[in-house]
């Protein structure tokens, strides 16, 4: 009887230790860790060399990005990202694309290999999606209503060096 009510007892606490381990990973101050994919330089397919995304490490409790776009040799637009914790604890993107007023989107979704903003006062985009597609791939997407109907833009990218 003792050996079964210590099995019990042992098994009870290994599970105690195990969702602990789960909630911990899901606590806002780690949730940014789960970004950590996201960081280092990524060229977008197809597009002139030059043009993509680069995002630092997380530290600071946040990442910071910059997106180009190269025409014929010149950049033709740019952007400022930011992915962080606002002042009641959500974490955020916020985008300053090409010097314009910044928008903030909310988090909506995040595990392992995607995350989704959310901005549904924005005219377009109103949604952002980053997933990763093996080490080496990703895919984001930008998408939301326009004045002609609903819109999505897929932009693949392949990690590249950071130059």
């Amino acid at each position: 009887m003792r050996v079964r009510s210590l099995t019990i007892t042992l098994a009870a606490v290994g599970l105690g230790l195990i969702t602990a381990d789960l909630v911990a990973a899901d606590r806002p101050d780690r949730q940014l860790e789960r970004l950590s994919w996201l960081s280092g330089c990524w060229g977008q397919d197809g597009a002139e060399r030059g043009t993509g995304e680069m995002w630092t490490r997380v530290a600071g409790e946040s990442l910071l990005g910059v997106g180009r776009t190269i025409r014929e040799g010149r950049t033709v637009a740019y952007e400022f990202m930011r992915i962080e914790h606002d002042a009641d604890g959500a974490i955020t993107y916020t985008a300053q694309p090409a010097g314009q007023v910044a928008t903030t989107f909310t988090l909506t979704h995040l595990d392992d290999r995607e995350v989704v903003f959310e901005n549904p006062a924005h005219d377009f985009p109103q949604r952002i999606t980053y997933t990763v597609e093996g080490q080496n791939r990703m895919m984001a997407v930008i998408e939301g209503p326009t004045r002609i109907g609903e819109k999505r833009i897929e932009i693949p990218m392949t990690r590249a060096a950071c130059r």
